[in-house]
C-alpha cells in the first residue's frame, strides 16, 4: 500500500508542477457519500474522496483521476465487512488538431495504473457481488491497462459528425484468492456520433458503439468471453438564457458469451446480460451568471439473460430509478463548488447472488466537490 501511495502522490506532483508554460491546471477533490438498505436487512455505506490533476496547453491535454474510498456491507446474517484503499489511477494525455486539416482529429492515450487493491480474501467478495448500480465506485482495481484511441469530427453550418475507435489492452492480475493470474482479454470499439441543430436554441444527437471483447484467460487457460455489445441512443438539448433541458435515452444489447471447461471447449454459450433501457433527463436553471441550480430524472432497466432459472449463470436482471438535484456555484474567477442529493431504488431481481429471491434496495448518494483552475 505504501508503494502504490507513493507512486499516485509522484504522479500528483508531476501533474501539478509542470512549468508555467501549461495555459491552464486544474485541481477538483470533493467528498461521496453513499448508503443503501434492502428487504433483507442488509446494509452498507461507501465514502470516497477523488482527486483529478489536470493541465491544459493548447491542443494538449492531461488528466488524472483517482479516490481514497472506503466501503462496508454489514448483512443481516453473518460478520460485516470492509475496504479502505485508493482505486487504481487513471491517466490520459490527447492532442486536438484542430482546422489544419479537412477533419478535426482527436489523438489519445489513456492508462489504468494498479494503485487500487486486489486479490480480494474470500470474505471480501462480499463487496464487489452487489449490483454496481448500487455504488458510485464498483471497481477498486485491475491490472496495468493500455488504452490508446483516434477520432475524427466534421462540422458544418447546422450538422457534426464524429467517429472514433481505440483498442484497449489490459494486463493481467490477481482477482482473489481462488482467481489467481487472471487475464482479461482486449477491448475494441468503435464510436459514431451525429449531431444537428434544429434551431439556435435545440440541439438533437444521436450516437452509437460497438464493442468486441477478447477471451479472459486464467493461469494461462480459456475461462470466459464477453458477448458483443451493442449501444445505440438519442439526445436532445434545448436551451433558453435562463434554463436547459438536456435528456437522452440509449439502448445496450450484447450477444452470446462463452464460458469455457478445462479442456477449453466452450459451455452454455447464451447470453449472460439482459438487454438494457436508460433514460436520462437533466434541468438546468440559471438563477444568475454564477450560480445553477440542477435537478435529474434516471431510470434504467435490465432484462433477464439467456440462461434458465436453475442455472448457476441465470441473472433475473434489475430496475433502478434515481431522483435528485443540486447546485453548482462560481465561487471566485477560479474556484467552482458543486453539491448534489440523489435518491435511488433499485429491484433487483433473482440471480447467482441471491438464488430465488428478489431484492429491493432503497438509498442516497450525497456529494460536493470544489474545482480549482490557476
Amino acid at each position: 500500500m505504501m508503494r502504490r501511495v507513493s507512486l499516485l502522490a509522484l504522479l500528483l506532483c508531476a501533474v501539478l508542477s509542470l512549468p508555467a508554460f501549461a495555459l491552464e491546471k486544474q485541481f477538483d477533490t470533493g467528498f461521496l457519500a453513499t448508503w443503501w438498505g434492502n428487504d433483507n436487512d442488509d446494509t452498507g455505506t461507501q465514502l470516497a474522496i477523488p482527486i483529478r490533476a489536470g493541465i491544459v496547453n493548447g491542443d494538449l491535454n492531461a488528466q488524472l483521476l483517482n479516490a481514497f474510498v472506503y466501503t462496508s456491507v454489514d448483512p443481516d446474517i453473518g460478520s460485516s465487512e470492509s475496504l479502505s484503499s485508493f482505486v487504481d489511477t487513471k491517466l490520459n494525455i490527447s492532442y486536438a488538431l484542430k482546422g489544419r486539416a479537412p477533419v478535426d482529429v482527436l489523438m489519445g492515450l489513456g492508462l489504468n495504473l494498479p494503485t487500487g487493491y486486489t486479490d480480494f480474501k474470500t470474505e471480501e467478495l462480499v463487496l464487489v457481488s452487489l449490483p454496481p448500480e448500487l455504488l458510485p465506485i464498483s471497481t477498486f482495481g485491475e491490472g496495468f491497462n493500455v488504452n490508446p484511441y483516434l477520432g475524427i469530427a466534421k462540422e458544418w453550418q447546422q450538422t457534426a459528425l464524429g467517429l472514433g475507435m481505440g483498442y484497449l489492452w489490459r494486463g493481467d492480475y490477481d482477482y482473489s484468492e481462488t482467481l489467481q493470474d487472471f487475464d482479461p482479454g482486449d477491448v475494441f470499439t468503435i464510436t459514431a456520433e451525429g449531431v444537428y441543430d434544429f434551431t439556435d436554441a435545440c440541439r438533437g444527437k444521436i450516437f452509437a458503439e460497438y464493442a468486441d471483447y477478447g477471451t479472459d484467460t486464467l493461469d494461462g487457460e480459456d475461462y470466459y468471453q464477453d458477448g458483443s455489445l451493442m449501444l445505440i441512443g438519442i439526445g436532445a438539448a434545448y436551451v433558453l438564457p435562463s434554463s436547459r433541458i438536456d435528456g437522452s435515452i440509449t439502448g445496450i444489447s450484447r450477444s452470446k458469451a462463452e464460458y469455457f471447461t478445462e479442456t477449453g471447449t466452450p459451455i452454455d454459450k447464451e447470453k449472460n446480460y439482459g438487454d438494457e433501457l436508460h433514460i436520462d433527463l437533466m434541468h438546468t436553471c440559471f438563477l444568475d451568471s454564477t450560480t445553477a441550480l440542477r435537478s435529474h430524472v434516471n431510470f434504467l432497466s435490465m432484462g433477464e439473460n439467456d440462461y434458465e432459472k436453475d442455472s448457476p449463470f441465470y441473472n433475473g436482471g434489475r430496475m433502478k430509478f434515481s431522483l435528485g438535484g443540486g447546485m453548482e456555484k462560481d465561487l471566485s474567477g477560479a474556484l467552482k463548488g458543486n453539491a448534489d442529493l440523489s435518491l435511488f431504488t433499485i429491484k433487483d431481481r433473482e440471480n447467482w447472488f441471491h438464488p430465488g429471491e428478489d431484492y429491493s434496495y432503497r438509498g442516497f448518494i450525497l456529494s460536493a466537490g470544489l474545482q480549482m483552475i490557476f
